[in-house]
């Protein structure tokens, strides 16, 4: 997929090469074409090279990629950008080769801040056992004994855990008699005394009160932040899959347009919004246009509404993912346990489904085990008896472990599984260890999904995995975890599908093929430039890590957000 590109974009302005660009439509083959030429933000045309130049003017300016690939952005249509901008700002655990090194982390941050403690003084770290030798979370009285007197709040890898010291649990009131929090499982020993661990979709949910406010300014920060991450991996569009987790809705929009109109955020963004934080469950929740009107006129055209966003369960790795039989590594756990567990009561996340779907919104539902998927499934089909909609596009977020009868029940509904590949490569041997060879063979079989019809999408769930697409792309076709152990023997799926994963895929599965995810004419210059042709690159040199492919520059609507001292 060589190619070449320009970066103008100033109306009637053509960049050419001789080279090739490569479109990839969904159902058909690559289209390719050896030059382009874009103007006034959009695609003016792809094709022969002699067609494209003969667009040029005097005012032309001509970019030789000398066998660079240009292809359309990724689209990384479920993501967490205000929040990886903001755990940038946390002491990172993941860096300690073993436990006693993170304690040793702790008690140096915590020391860091002892001479100057306030209420609003707290030490965050986010942290993920399998990067330890010992593989377990750290306790409450490990904790305690390393930093007493500063309240330490911990972020599990996952976003479904948080592990916390004496000091915190006593300032947000957790105690034997403090009940669970939606989202949020108070974790208790055999007398009842919590052991400093929450689980379920928002276990930071208790802490919220008390935790140091997020200012806009600390907001505007993050986005900056995290911009310049997506831009140097390609990504030219992202939603954030969980508006309104840190602040509230009219909060983090509010920063996600400044951040738009100052030019500090170039990527189109879609906020998917939170709906249980929103409603109750037997209560009508907003509709798409109460949230659409919460969006300023001004940055409309570049920050959308997407999805609603729910929760069925939890994750793997904090073995409350909830699954239709035990976890393998079950046992010594309390009995309700075993299979893990529901982020909400079943009935009414059905409801609120319903609700959601007759309210008008695309539905797009957190759902890792099996049971989760089954319910989720479930509730999709009984919402679209009750109002058919023929072009729902409804979602499985993360649809990590689907049986062959799930799977056809997608295919049947006109589901979109969001999937997230490198979760596989940070975690696999985990799931392995939880689940077994036998039930992983379920997990993520590529080519044996796309073959029965289920629509799949890509995307990195970023920051709870790395987030750049082309590692993405490796880890489809490695399907193994750190010690190389495969899940599963499926052969995965083509170059070419990896690829319309990210970015034509991906854009309809967030209702944005009509604005880029192709190259074709009229639809934005929305670009990313490889080193070379990713097609051209075998599956196993991909998953090997042997392709050699990165990326050379970024442009949003023509301009250049990345790399453009590669473009002259």
């Amino acid at each position: 997929m060589a190619g070449s590109a320009g970066a103008a974009a100033a109306r009637g302005r053509v960049a050419g090469a001789a080279s090739r660009a490569v479109a990839l439509p969904a159902g058909s083959a690559a289209t390719r074409g050896r030059a382009l030429a874009i103007g006034a933000g959009r695609i003016l045309a792809v094709g022969d090279e002699d067609a494209v130049l003969g667009l040029a003017g005097t005012a032309t300016r001509l970019v030789d990629l000398d066998g660079a690939a240009v292809m359309p952005g990724f689209q990384d249509q479920h993501a967490h950008p205000l929040f990886e901008g903001i755990r940038a700002g946390w002491l990172d655990l993941t860096t300690a080769p073993d436990l006693p090194a993170a304690l040793r982390l702790l008690a140096k941050a915590a020391a860091d801040v002892r001479g100057s403690i306030e209420m609003e003084t707290w030490v965050e770290a986010w942290y993920h056992p399998s990067a330890w030798r010992e593989g377990r979370h750290p306790t409450r009285n490990e904790l305690d004994r390393v930093v007493p007197d500063v309240p330490v709040l911990l972020h599990h890898g996952s976003g479904h855990a948080s592990m916390a010291n004496s000091m915190a649990l006593a300032y947000a009131g957790i105690t034997a008699g403090r009940e669970d929090l939606p989202g949020a499982v108070i974790e208790r020993d055999e007398s009842g005394e919590p052991t400093g661990m929450v689980r379920g979709s928002d276990p930071v949910a208790p802490y919220a009160p008390v935790l140091p406010a997020l200012t806009p300014e600390t907001l505007r920060a993050a986005i900056r932040r995290i911009a310049a991450r997506l831009s140097a991996a390609g990504v030219t569009a992202v939603a954030d899959a969980h508006l309104g987790s840190l602040v509230d809705p009219v909060s983090e929009l509010a920063a996600y347009a400044g951040a738009t109109l100052d030019g500090d955020l170039p990527q189109r963004l879609t906020v998917m919004p939170g709906l249980a934080r929103l409603s109750r469950p037997d209560e009508d929740p907003p509709t798409p246009i109460d949230i659409e009107a919460l969006v300023p006129p001004d940055v409309r055209d570049r920050v959308r509404v997407g999805p609603a966003k729910f929760f069925a369960d939890g994750a793997l790795s904090t073995a409350d993912a909830w699954l239709r039989e035990p976890y393998r590594d079950a046992a010594g756990r309390e009995p309700g346990l075993l299979r893990g567990r529901p982020a909400h009561d079943p009935d009414a996340l059905v409801e609120r489904l319903r609700r959601a779907h007759l309210a008008g919104w695309q539905l797009a539902t957190h759902a890792i085990g099996d049971a989760g998927a089954a319910l989720v499934l479930d509730a999709y089909r009984a919402a679209l008896a009750a109002s058919p909609r023929p072009d729902h596009r409804h979602r499985i977020e993360h649809a990590m472990l689907l049986e062959p009868e799930l799977v056809r029940a997608a295919v049947e509904l006109d589901v979109i599984a969001m999937l997230q590949p490198e979760f596989v490569a940070v975690t696999g041997d985990v799931y392995l260890e939880r689940l077994g060879p036998e039930r992983t063979r379920d997990m993520y079989p590529y080519r044996r999904w796309i073959d029965a019809g289920l629509r799949v999408a890509f995307s990195s769930d970023r920051p709870f995995s790395p987030g750049a697409p082309l590692d993405g792309i490796r880890a489809a076709f490695r399907l193994s975890g750190p010690s190389g152990r495969r899940l599963n023997d499926d052969p995965g799926p083509t170059v070419d599908e990896a690829l319309r994963a990210w970015t034509v895929d991906a854009a309809w599965a967030a209702r944005d093929e009509a604005h880029a995810g192709r190259l074709e004419p009229g639809l934005a210059a929305d670009l990313v430039i490889l080193s070379a042709d990713p097609s051209a690159i075998t599956a196993d040199r991909w998953g090997s890590g042997d392709d050699g492919i990165e990326v050379v520059a970024t442009l949003v609507g023509g301009v250049p957000v990345f790399g453009a001292d590669a473009l002259g």
